[in-house]
């Protein structure tokens, strides 16, 4: 079986698996962080997962997708997934990129925040938030006002460096169809079983960048965007609020360790609430709006302010 090397989360990946989502590894000898291999297809799930159930250990994480297949995630290290019968590839790999991956940054001690990260003279700034406020959408638009972007839907939080980094994860935004429509449909995007994906190329970052910004995005009915920073217990609890899967945290053995990062990021970053009219037609004016924000506050050296 053919062994492709990628990189993602600052990671070499060897995959026995097609996974046009990552970008390829400049190095393909290069020893693996990360092997992820695909089994022969089973006519169902395996019977000892119910349909539907993740269980989370120590250092092995195992989930079951009615139709799709099992995955299991070890030592952060390894991911076996066990195909259904017919189930369509693509399906395959969602699964694999979203919360087997999420849950193997846990068991690598990274600290996985439901959002996207952009590239700016500032530094990483992180939009996250519920389900359907806007987070690719916004990314989408930065990178058409040419700015690279690091991450669309997982962003993997470390320290190095004596700073917090964002470390480049997937070269790739995934759009819901009417975003992707008033964007102008931007070029190379293709339908992915329930999105528009569009692949980043040279709108990719590729290397970690010191983390700056966390943006929670929030909607209201009207009115003009409102930038609201966090104080005190409310940066923590906004931080774990916005945890990818954060269901996968309880039973980590990495979890003292995330409890500590996340004290770290709260008193290292600047965490505001950014409450704005959803509407995807005036999503460049959200974008004026930051970028006159952050100058403000950057360019005079003022930082904004921490908890």
């Amino acid at each position: 079986m053919n062994i492709t090397a990628h990189q993602a989360y600052g990671l070499c990946i060897h995959t026995e698996i097609a996974c046009p989502e990552l970008a390829l590894h400049p190095q393909p000898g290069a020893i693996p962080d990360v092997t992820i291999h695909l089994l022969p297809a089973v006519p169902s799930v395996t019977e000892t997962l119910e349909e539907g159930y993740f269980e989370v250990h120590s250092r092995i994480f195992r989930m079951a997708v009615a139709g799709v297949g099992s995955y299991v995630v070890e030592e952060g290290s390894r991911i076996s997934i066990e195909p259904v019968e017919g189930a369509p590839l693509e399906e395959v790999r969602l699964f694999l990129m979203g919360s087997a991956m999420g849950a193997l940054l846990y068991q690598r001690g990274l600290f996985p925040l439901h959002g996207s990260a952009v590239e700016t003279r500032w530094g990483a700034m992180i939009f996250v938030g519920e389900q359907g406020v806007g987070k690719s959408t916004l990314a989408a638009e930065f990178h058409q006002r040419g700015y690279r972007l690091l991450s669309d839907d997982v962003c993997a939080v470390t320290t190095g460096a004596e700073k917090l980094q964002v470390l480049p994860a997937l070269a790739q935004v995934r759009l819901c169809p009417d975003a992707y429509e008033r964007l102008g449909q931007p070029p190379g995007g293709r339908f992915h079983v329930d999105k528009f994906v569009v692949p980043l190329n040279d709108g990719y970052c590729a290397q970690p960048v010191p983390l700056t910004g966390i943006h929670i995005l929030k909607n209201r009915d009207e009115g003009e965007p409102q930038f609201t920073l966090l104080r005190g217990f409310d940066r923590i609890q906004g931080l774990l609020e916005n945890l990818y899967r954060p269901e996968y945290l309880k039973g980590q053995s990495t979890q003292s360790h995330l409890m500590r990062l996340a004290g770290l990021i709260a008193e290292m970053t600047s965490i505001a609430e950014i409450s704005r009219r959803r509407d995807t037609e005036k999503i460049g004016s959200l974008v004026d709006y930051l970028e006159s924000a952050w100058a403000e506050h950057f360019d005079s050296n003022q930082g904004l302010e921490r908890g």
